[in-house]
């Protein structure tokens, strides 16, 4: 069996230390909500965590609701997070079909451990391997390697400038102001996210790649080269490398996402977690050492501290709500419409408030065809008390074509008779 060098995670008695250090280890409080460090809206007294971090962000994922934030607008390089985005364009080639996780490559040199940066983290790629796109993958998530970063955007763009390009422009095309890379790997400093963008990228990637937590980031430990990875005489010992997020199989629901560091910046982690239908995402920017234990340490401590927030004291509500009254549909095949909330209405809000959680229904009555599927036709309005938190689109749920000419002469008289002006059913 493969055991000749291997790289355990941190003990558990660690992990609680530094919970317990973490809690002592802040000259004062920072448990801050926004860049000037207030507590976040509605926050009790003494509720969040105090963090040594630079920056952080916890969002509920299902909502994208910000139930914690202390700068999170603070550009930071995010170290080996880059690879976040690296691993969304592999998936996403996979995904369309120009990629196969079975394909075999032979890395190049630019690609071997032996030419990465001092200290870097690799999976050990060399002369004489082959190995899959699946096996990269896990190289990349697990081992963190640098190496399989270059390899991937070699193979996907042809060479690590254009595969850049890539990035960017993704991080682009997704709305963020901030993100930015000079390389697939996360070494540069010159690489910039802030805690809120990255995120909700996160956020993102995990509706767009919801199979990636099981397969690849709940994975703790990841052994490479293996014989079958080996050719031209190529004898090199297997290693087996854990996965840094030393909170996966400890902290109960944690099934990703990535850690990172670099001394411009310090130790980064983004985490997510499930727990009772509630997904959470936690994203820590710039931790240092602190009293004595290591930032990778602190990291995960703070992390569970965070999470410890937020499952302790929101829950999402999905509130009911009456039943539409179909509208009527004038000039088409068909006297009325169906409609329905979609997305269907949830609200994350504080455990004692759920009870106050109320809904009305606002709704155009008077529709002409031709409707689409999809159109709004109103609105389901939820309220915490006399206060508005949401609103969610009550959408046409079928077509309606236009009715025969003389449907729509008919129709046309009444509505100029009673003065009524319907809504346009087309568009969105």
């Amino acid at each position: 069996m493969p055991t000749t060098r291997r790289c355990r995670p941190l003990l558990p008695l660690v992990l609680l230390l530094a919970l317990a250090i973490a809690g002592e280890a802040v000259a004062s409080p920072r448990a801050g909500g926004g860049p000037e460090g207030g507590s976040p809206a509605g926050s009790l007294a003494g509720g969040p965590p105090a963090l040594v971090a630079r920056s952080a962000v916890l969002l509920e994922a299902a909502t994208g609701t910000a139930l914690y934030e202390y700068h999170a607008d603070d550009p930071i390089a995010p170290a080996s997070l880059t690879k976040l985005m690296t691993i969304h364009l592999v998936l996403r080639e996979i995904e369309e079909g120009r990629l196969e996780p079975s394909e075999v490559l032979v890395p190049g040199p630019d690609a071997w451990a032996k030419n990465m940066p001092p200290r870097s983290s690799v999976m050990f790629l060399g002369p004489n391997q082959r190995l899959t796109v699946e096996q990269l993958l896990k190289g990349l998530v697990v081992d963190s390697g640098n190496d399989a970063a270059v390899e991937v955007a070699e193979r996907i763009a042809g060479s690590v400038p254009a595969f850049v390009t890539m990035m960017n422009r993704e991080a682009v095309r997704m709305g963020y102001r901030t993100m930015r890379f000079v390389e697939p790997a996360g070494i540069s400093a010159s690489n910039t996210i802030t805690a809120r963008e990255y995120a909700d990228f996160a956020r993102r990637f995990i509706l767009l790649h919801p199979d990636s937590l099981r397969e690849l980031f709940s994975l703790r430990e990841f052994t490479y080269p293996l014989a079958e990875n080996l050719t031209g005489g190529n004898r090199e010992k297997p290693v087996t490398q854990a996965n840094r997020n030393i909170l996966l199989g400890r902290y109960v629901g944690v099934d990703g996402l990535k850690t990172g560091y670099i001394d411009e910046a310090g130790y980064n982690i983004a985490v997510t977690a499930e727990r009772a239908g509630m997904r959470l995402i936690c994203v820590i920017l710039g931790v240092p050492d602190s009293g004595g234990v290591s930032g990778a340490t602190l990291r995960a401590a703070e992390s569970a501290r965070l999470l410890d927030y937020g499952y302790d004291t929101f829950t999402i509500v999905r509130p009911s709500y009456d039943e539409p009254v179909p509208p009527r549909v004038w000039k088409g095949s068909a006297r009325n419409v169906s409609v329905s909330a979609s997305p269907a209405p949830s609200v994350v809000v504080r455990k004692e408030d759920a009870p106050a959680v109320r809904t009305v229904v606002l709704e155009s009555l008077d529709v002409e065809a031709p409707v689409t599927t999809g159109k709004a036709l109103g609105v389901v309005v939820v309220s915490l008390g006399d206060r508005e938190i949401a609103r969610f689109p009550l959408r046409a749920t079928t077509d309606v074509r236009r009715g025969g000419v003389l449907r729509r002469a008919l129709d046309s008289i009444v509505l100029f008779f009673r003065g009524i002006t319907p809504v346009r059913g087309e568009g969105g």
